[in-house]
């Protein structure tokens, strides 16, 4: 991936969580009671470990191998903080994360991710290391600034130097910072999920001999509503390895468009069957929709037509709020929206496309903006992967204003007495997930006609500015991911702005390995 493409990832997760927005982020201590290691195991070393004065202070045993003293409780997406010193004459410590210790890989050697803490001259605390593993180095010091390089503090005359360590890591990006430096902006996979450990190095043959200590104190983590750090200019090291799924494996069916000028419709067919299972209506004095949807084994319609409760939505959808000031949320007719074009751009085969564009006008009529849906479908029998680009070109400078919904869409069948669930990425439920960031988020439904529940799952994509999206969440069960929750947002006269999503659409139980595979492939197949 080149230069170009590896910013436009920056934005994907580091424009992330301005400070404003963590309202409701909440600290975990690690270091739970100040008292004893309750929540913590020595792994690898037999290395002197206590708790004094409200520190964790581990202690070298001459002799012994590398140690570390490792949560009991695992961690994905996370930011971690605390402070470390170090004596200057141990050769060097860390801090382990997504870090693993399986009885089948090395006897238990503890492998993962570790940041570099180096009280030696060369100043590489801060960078990245494979500890445990064959690749050595991910992002070596020697790629750090000089301003990083020159972050920590050694320990000297005075006393402890303590320095503040921050680790972030959500999906495929980590990024470190020392005392407020940023450090390391790594992009790799291989490590999604792990414990958190403090490393104890064995001194080397041609290293001060004797015993030697490291103390760690303050250690907190958030692992549910992230605060991120803005965007910042270091370089990036990208070694993300795309992988084949399972899912991937499966042979889509052969499926063909018809188009429709008296409906003003493009159907998705299945090749032997007389019915659509997917319509998109696209009048052109209307908003465009995606509906009826059928079941991916044609037992019920996943979809539902302008309900009473919100008569502004149809099946699957995209309107802004606050644009200029305009409505094209809840607005979805000709003084708002007109129809330039719906085009079949792949007409049959294992994958289908086509395309709606739409002028969106201002009050006196005029073209503020053009907004280009880009659709793509593909169907493997027991269950669907619909694609959308959206584009929007700026006829005039262009302002989104904050409001707590605005962009794609979905409508699920919807009364009283339904029965459902909306489940996100990092487990929260229902209306806990509204306003709250999350890299996917799944409806599930029991609609009329089946026993089992019927799901569309909305993947957000690392290439989007405000990955992960919050999500808008209502209470009759419909939601859309909306950057307008973060705030203001806008697009400049003549330039375009680009939003990807997938929705996988399925039945029966939820299973959330198979739904991280699926944005994993989402994420392979697009160069961001």
């Amino acid at each position: 991936m080149d230069r170009l493409k590896l910013q436009t990832l920056l934005i994907i997760l580091t424009v992330i969580f301005q400070s404003s927005w963590a309202q409701n982020t909440d600290w975990e201590p690690l270091f739970v009671n100040g008292k004893d290691l309750s929540g913590w195991r020595e792994l690898n070393g037999n290395h002197k470990w206590e708790v004094r004065d409200g520190m964790i202070i581990g202690t070298t045993v001459p002799g012994e191998p590398n140690g570390f003293l490792c949560t009991d409780k695992e961690y994905g997406d996370f930011v971690l903080e605390l402070e470390v010193s170090v004596d200057t004459l141990m050769n060097n410590s860390g801090i382990q994360f997504r870090s693993l210790s399986n009885p089948d890989y090395k006897n238990g050697r503890v492998h993962g991710y570790q940041m570099e803490v180096d009280p030696k001259p060369q100043q590489w605390s801060g960078a990245i290391y494979e500890e445990g593993g064959s690749r050595g180095w991910l992002y070596p010091g020697s790629q750090l600034t000089p301003a990083a390089k020159e972050a920590f503090q050694r320990d000297n005359r005075f006393g402890y130097q303590w320095n503040r360590y921050r680790i972030e890591c959500v999906g495929s990006v980590i990024r470190t910072w020392v005392n407020g430096v940023p450090a390391a902006h790594l992009i790799d996979n291989k490590f999604m999920r792990g414990f958190i450990g403090l490393q104890l190095h064995a001194n080397a043959e041609g290293d001060p001999q004797g015993s030697h200590t490291v103390r760690f104190r303050n250690i907190r983590i958030q692992s549910g509503n992230l605060q991120l750090t803005p965007l910042d200019d270091i370089e990036v090291i990208n070694l993300y390895e795309k992988k084949v799924s399972p899912v991937s494996k499966r042979e889509p069916s052969q499926l063909h468009l018809v188009k429709d000028s008296i409906s003003e419709s493009i159907a998705v067919f299945r090749q032997s069957s007389k019915d659509p299972i997917l319509t998109q209506i696209a009048k052109q004095d209307e908003r465009p929709y995606l509906h009826p949807i059928s079941a991916p084994d044609g037992k019920g319609i996943l979809t539902e037509y302008r309900p009473s409760h919100h008569s502004h939505q149809t099946g699957i959808y995209w309107g802004l709020k606050l644009v200029n000031g305009r409505d094209y949320f809840m607005q979805w007719k000709s003084d708002y929206w007109r129809g330039v074009s719906a085009t079949i751009i792949e007409e049959k085969g294992d994958k289908v496309k086509w395309q709606t564009v739409y002028d969106m006008l201002g009050e006196n009529g005029h073209t503020i903006m053009v907004e280009t849906q880009n659709w793509s479908l593909q169907d493997y029998g027991d269950n669907y992967v619909l694609d959308l680009e959206w584009k929007g070109e700026a006829k005039t400078d262009i302002l989104m204003g904050k409001f707590y919904v605005g962009g794609l869409f979905v409508r699920m069948p919807w009364v009283e007495e339904t029965v459902g669930e909306i489940v996100n990425a990092v487990g929260q439920q229902d209306m806990a997930l509204e306003g709250q960031r999350a890299m996917w988020s799944d409806i599930g439904i029991k609609i009329d006609g089946r026993d089992d529940f019927a799901h569309i799952a909305i993947f957000d994509h690392p290439g989007n500015p405000a990955f992960p999206t919050p999500w808008r969440v209502d209470s009759q069960m419909g939601i859309g991911p909306s950057r307008q929750i973060l705030g203001d947002w806008g697009i400049k006269k003549g330039e375009t702005e680009i939003i990807r999503y997938r929705l996988f659409i399925y039945t029966g139980d939820r299973n959330d390995a198979e739904l991280t595979e699926v944005g994993k492939n989402f994420w392979d197949e697009f160069d961001f």
